[in-house]
C-alpha cells in the first residue's frame, strides 16, 4: 500500500512523498517513490503506480527499470562468453558502442533495433556483417528473458522480419577465397626474411603455413596437437576439442596426415617438458599472419583459408569425399563442400598416388 508524507523544502515550500511498499510473504519485494509539490498528484500517481505494479508482469518490469542493453550486453560477456574466442567477443562488444546499447533492456522497441541496421547500413556496413548484430541481440534478448528480465521478444521478432524483408540482413556467401602460388611465395620469402632479422622470433611461421595447407588443421587446433596423440606408423594423430556445431570440449577426433604434413611434424624439435609439437599461442600466430599479409600487400586472405586450400588440394589430388573427410574432419559433407573450390588445372587423375585413409574414429 502507498502512505502519503508531507514534508517542508529547504526553500520553505511544502512537497508531498508517495512511497509505495509490496510485501510478499512477510518480506519487502518491492519499494519506490516519488515527490510532487500537490498531495492530490502525489495520491493520483500513487494509485495509477500500485495498479501498474499489481499487473501481470508489473513487479518484474519494475525490478528491472532502468537496466540498459549494455548491462545486459557486459553480463552475458561476463557469465557466458569468457572463454569465447577474440572475434566472438569483439562482435559482441562492438554492440555496446552504438546507440542501441542505451536502451532500456525492457522497453527496447522493434523500431530502435531497424534504426539501428538503418544506420550500420548507412554507414557502409554490409547486409550480412548487420545480420551478426541482429543475431547477437536475438541471443542476448533471449537470455535476458531467461533472467527473468520482461523482454518484448515479440518487438526483436518483428523487427528481424522485416530487415530481412528490406534485405538489411542477409547470411553471409560461401567464401572463395584460395591463396594463389605467388601469394603463398611472398608470404614465405617475409617470413624467412623476419626469421634472419629476428631469430629470436620463436614462432616457425614458415613451417606453420605449410603444415596448415598441408593438414588442413585449423589455427587453434595446430597449437592442441600432442607428440602423444601421434601415431607415424599408421600416419594419424588426434586432435583435442576439435570444432563441432554444438559440443565445445570433448570431441577429440583421429585425423589422417598426409606425407608432407608427416615431414613437417618430425622436424620440429622436441622441447623437455613440453608435449605439443607447435607449442605456441594460436594469438599469436594470428598475429603474425595479419602482419605478413598486411606487409605483402595482400588483402582478404584470413589463415583459416589455408583450411580451405588444403581441402581443395585434397580434391584435386583424387580423393573422394569420404576420403577428404578423415584428413579435415568435417561432420558434414555439405559443409565440406562448402570449402572446396578446385581448380581444373590441378586435378589429378584417379590413381596417381592417392593414399587410402583409414575409416573415420573417435574418442572419448
Amino acid at each position: 500500500m502507498a502512505t502519503i508524507s508531507k514534508r517542508k523544502r529547504k526553500d520553505g515550500s511544502v512537497a508531498y512523498t508517495a512511497q509505495i511498499r509490496i510485501m510478499r510473504k512477510g518480506q519487502k519485494s518491492h519499494s519506490e517513490g516519488r515527490t510532487f509539490p500537490k498531495k492530490a498528484m502525489a495520491e493520483e500517481w500513487a494509485k495509477r503506480r500500485e495498479l501498474e505494479l499489481m499487473s501481470p508482469g508489473g513487479l518484474l518490469t519494475a525490478k528491472w527499470r532502468g537496466v540498459k542493453l549494455e548491462d545486459a550486453i557486459e553480463r552475458y560477456l561476463h557469465e557466458f562468453a569468457r572463454d569465447a574466442g577474440r572475434s566472438k567477443r569483439a562482435t559482441i562488444q562492438q554492440l555496446q558502442r552504438f546507440p542501441l546499447a542505451r536502451a532500456q533492456v525492457t522497453d527496447l522497441t522493434s523500431e530502435q533495433i531497424v534504426e539501428h541496421a538503418v544506420m550500420r547500413r548507412n554507414s557502409g556496413i554490409r547486409p550480412s556483417t548487420i545480420n551478426q548484430d541482429i543475431t547477437w541481440l536475438g541471443i542476448i534478448l533471449k537470455t535476458a528473458a531467461a533472467w527473468k528480465m520482461p523482454v518484448e521478444l515479440n518487438e526483436f521478432e518483428s523487427a528481424k522480419v522485416l530487415l530481412r524483408s528490406k534485405g538489411l540482413i542477409s547470411r553471409s556467401g560461401s567464401r572463395d577465397r584460395r591463396p594463389t602460388a605467388e601469394e603463398v611465395e611472398l608470404i614465405r620469402t617475409y617470413f624467412r626474411r623476419s626469421q634472419l632479422i629476428r631469430p629470436s622470433a620463436i614462432i616457425p611461421m614458415e613451417d606453420i603455413m605449410d603444415f596448415a595447407i598441408a593438414s588442413s588443421r585449423r589455427q587453434e587446433e595446430i597449437t592442441r596437437l600432442t607428440w602423444e596423440d601421434l601415431d607415424e606408423q599408421a600416419m594419424t594423430c588426434w586432435v583435442r576439442d576439435a570444432k563441432h556445431p554444438r559440443q565445445k570440449w570433448g570431441n577429440h577426433k583421429r585425423f589422417k596426415l598426409t606425407r608432407e604434413a608427416m615431414a613437417i611434424i618430425k622436424r620440429q624439435p622436441r622441447i623437455a617438458g613440453e608435449e605439443r609439437i607447435f607449442p605456441f599461442n594460436g594469438k599469436s600466430i594470428g598475429t603474425r599472419w595479419r602482419a605478413a599479409t598486411a606487409a605483402c600487400g595482400i588483402e582478404d586472405l584470413r589463415f583459416h583459408d589455408l583450411r580451405h586450400e588444403a581441402t581443395s588440394r585434397l580434391f584435386e589430388a583424387g580423393y573422394e569425399i569420404v576420403e577428404v573427410q578423415q584428413f579435415t574432419l568435417h561432420e558434414s559433407w555439405d559443409v565440406l563442400k562448402r570449402y572446396t573450390h578446385l581448380r581444373p588445372e590441378n586435378l589429378q587423375l584417379k590413381g596417381e598416388g592417392a593414399d587410402m585413409v583409414p575409416a573415420a574414429e573417435s574418442k572419448a
